[in-house]
């Protein structure tokens, strides 16, 4: 065994890894469109592949529970398949989990996540449960610890939904998600909307497709599976690195 899968292992097998596992991943990803190159469990398949992964960097420090397989997507909602949670329901969800680990010796946390839309309630679930149970609680949307590769390779004007980073990490992770024959740049809408969507000193409440006529952003056919190395595997070096310095941390 190169990493602990927990949704794979016996009841034995967990009780063994728990004597070198300290820190608990819990991927975290949304059921949402992507547009029409990627199916829509992206944000769980990367989550997952990616906390699989980050599992094997670390082995035998870490363990990863079920991935959750929802998210907070109402801004998603006109195209069809998507599935949103409430944001109480994911933060009930992840304090479920962390209670659960903590009754079997688990103090240290790290919420993985692959969708933004679940960024604002996991802050509040990670503060929330760290202060009530006493553990400790770290989060990230992962692709963020890939800075320097985004800064470098990333040049579209808006991007960040199946876009040439996220197709270039699915082809990467997992490529059997992505319609090849179906990778097209986004048809964006040329509005106030999509000014202050995101990431300007207002943010403004929307729906998607105020922003995208077919659902995602950026120009997606500069993407590749060498980029999706680049940023995954800058993101698992420097995830590794916090996770090595999260276990030799000792809070007062």
């Amino acid at each position: 065994m190169n990493a602990f899968i927990l949704p794979k292992m016996t009841w034995p097998e967990v009780k063994e890894a728990l004597k070198t596992a300290e820190v608990a991943l819990i991927p975290i990803g949304a059921q949402e469109q992507h547009g029409h190159l990627i199916a829509e469990g992206c944000d769980s398949y990367r989550a997952e592949a990616f906390s699989a992964r980050l599992a094997e960097k670390c082995f035998p420090k870490v363990i990863v529970t079920p991935t959750i397989n929802y998210g907070i997507s109402p801004h998603h909602m006109d195209f069809p398949g998507t599935i949103t949670l409430r944001p109480e329901t994911l933060i009930n969800l992840l304090e479920d989990i962390v209670s659960s680990l903590n009754k079997h010796g688990i103090k240290k946390f790290l919420f993985v996540n692959g969708h933004g839309g679940n960024n604002a309630p996991m802050a509040v679930a990670a503060e929330n449960i760290a202060r009530k149970y006493d553990v400790e609680i770290g989060h990230t949307l992962f692709v963020r610890a890939a800075k320097n590769t985004i800064k470098e390779e990333i040049h579209s004007e808006y991007f960040g939904h199946a876009c040439e980073r996220e197709v270039s990490e699915c082809l990467y992770m997992v490529p059997e998600i992505v319609r090849k024959d179906r990778i097209e740049k986004a048809d964006m809408y040329d509005s106030f909307t999509v000014k202050y969507a995101e990431d300007n000193y207002v943010t403004l409440v929307h729906q998607f497709n105020e922003l995208t006529k077919n659902g995602n952003l950026g120009d997606p056919t500069k993407g590749s599976y060498e980029l999706g190395e680049k940023i995954i595997e800058e993101a698992l070096e420097n995830i590794s690195i916090f996770i090595d310095e999260f276990i030799a941390s000792k809070r007062s």
